[in-house]
């Protein structure tokens, strides 16, 4: 069923754009490395939707600092044969935090809100819990954006139709109807990164109690209609206005009851948006750092928001460094769908991903990994290039046994299997030799494994990260 929808979808949307024709024939396999006297074979977006159970994507490509093109594929809804198009809208789930964080950031710029002060004084109708960890510690809105806030409560699971929607307070104190737990510190305030929806709801709780007590309201007011994301919305649940929206989908292609579930928490899950309503915000956030003066932050601003505070964790985003250049990106997760997007600090490019699926991260990565092939993106993508090397039977019987590692103390076993030598640690995973005595795992094609007269050696760049002595 599937197969008949998507190939008659992709019959219905032919495009002249190259990069688009490029792109929808190109997607490879996502893997760490490659092998070098092997092809690499490359597949169309339609044959990889099928293979990863993916009803439908939204996509919009950014170069330049301006939208390329948007374009959506399959199916918005399989059980009514809904095709998804350009203006279907998704649940953008934890990229929702980038669009609060450009918020709370134009309140900081309007001089309306602090990222320093201490946010106990900005709460009014809660109190934050404090316990011996927190209560002589400051925490402020950077570090609820920053995650370094040493708050619990990863993530929220979201409501179904006919749930009781638990109020804001309900929610932060883990009570009755809400199904979390309650928000709490679990370590020192800006010792460490640790993601926190908990931290995020917080910084919502914030601006109902000092901006607008209409959350939805406040950021189509902020952020939505200036930058022109007109169908996009953080109303919780979503206004029965909107037509064109997509059901989400579980690993095995059936539909979430009631085609979605409600997120109450709003700020850190609860936006509802197109791909190319997406681009905007991308596309401000670039003209800031370009110091444009029509964009929504000052540079100076947009230079706070990302910077990281610890780790890679800047102010509603994460920052990662690619080909020597610097993107601001995220992803997420809400029930039947998943998500995410790219933006270049420097070359205003960019992409952005929606699907209607729990299968879609291993597609996203894919068609992001060929939207940088396609429009250049230096090293983006980059897999280590090394050459198949099959050891023989009585080598495979000589590296076979357990290994003792003293530190961080582990046991390591080495099992020949018939498709192969077999590593476990913390789980099983197949040994791929690059020499007679060295290997890489595919959890880590950075690092090599070398086998030594007593035992084996685990490298990086030249340095030792531990050894290994064979247990006789």
């Amino acid at each position: 069923m599937l197969c008949h929808i998507v190939c008659s979808l992709f019959a219905q949307q032919k495009s002249a754009n190259p990069g688009i024709a490029a792109f929808e024939n190109g997607l490879r396999v996502d893997v760490p490395f490659v092998w070098a006297d092997s092809a690499v074979k490359n597949y169309s977006l339609e044959e990889r939707m099928k293979f990863h159970h993916v009803p439908s994507v939204s996509i919009a490509v950014i170069n330049h600092g301006k939208i390329e093109w948007a374009k959506a594929y399959g199916k918005a809804d399989i059980d009514h044969s809904k095709p998804s198009d350009v203006n279907t809208l998704y649940q953008a789930a934890s990229i929702s935090k980038s669009i609060n964080a450009l918020c709370v950031m134009k309140l900081v710029q309007d001089e309306k809100l602090s990222l320093d002060k201490d946010i106990r004084s900005y709460l009014k109708t809660w109190i934050f819990p404090d316990n011996d960890i927190s209560k002589s510690s400051t925490v402020t809105l950077r570090n609820l954006l920053s995650h370094t806030a040493g708050l619990n409560l990863h993530g929220f699971r979201g409501y179904a139709t006919g749930e009781v929607i638990p109020t804001i307070n309900q929610m932060l104190e883990g009570k009755t109807p809400a199904n979390n737990e309650a928000v709490a510190t679990i370590f020192k305030p800006g010792t460490k990164q640790e993601y926190s929806g908990g931290g995020t709801l917080i910084t919502k709780k914030i601006l109902l109690d000092n901006i607008d007590p209409d959350y939805a309201a406040l950021l189509d007011k902020m952020v939505l209609r200036p930058l022109g994301m007109h169908n996009s919305s953080f109303a919780q649940p979503l206004n029965k206005k909107w037509k064109n929206v997509a059901s989400g989908y579980d690993q095995n292609e059936k539909a979430i009851n009631g085609s979605y579930y409600i997120y109450p928490e709003q700020a850190p899950d609860g936006l509802w948006t197109t791909a190319s309503d997406y681009a905007e915000f991308i596309i401000s956030v670039q003209q800031s750092l370009k110091n444009n003066p029509r964009a929504l932050l000052h540079q100076s601003t947009a230079e706070i928001m990302l910077t990281p505070v610890l780790n890679d964790a800047a102010l509603g985003v994460f920052v990662k460094e690619k080909g020597g250049e610097k993107y601001f990106w995220h992803e997420g997760a809400n029930v039947g769908f998943r998500c995410s997007y790219y933006g270049s600090f420097s070359t205003g490019n960019g992409v952005v991903v929606l699907t209607n699926s729990d299968n879609g991260n291993a597609l996203i990565n894919e068609i992001i990994n060929d939207v940088a092939r396609v429009y250049g993106w230096k090293d983006f993508y980059n897999p280590v290039v090394i050459k198949k090397v099959t050891i023989p039977d009585s080598l495979q019987d000589e590296y076979a046994g357990e290994y003792r590692v003293e530190s961080p103390a582990m046991k390591i076993s080495i099992v020949k299997t018939a498709d192969g030598l077999l590593l476990t640690a913390r789980r099983p995973e197949k040994m791929y030799f690059t020499s007679r005595n060295s290997f890489l795992l595919l959890s880590a094609p950075s690092q090599l494994c070398e086998f030594t007269a007593d035992g084996l050696l685990l490298k990086e760049g030249g340095r030792i990260l531990f050894s290994a002595k064979k247990i006789k």
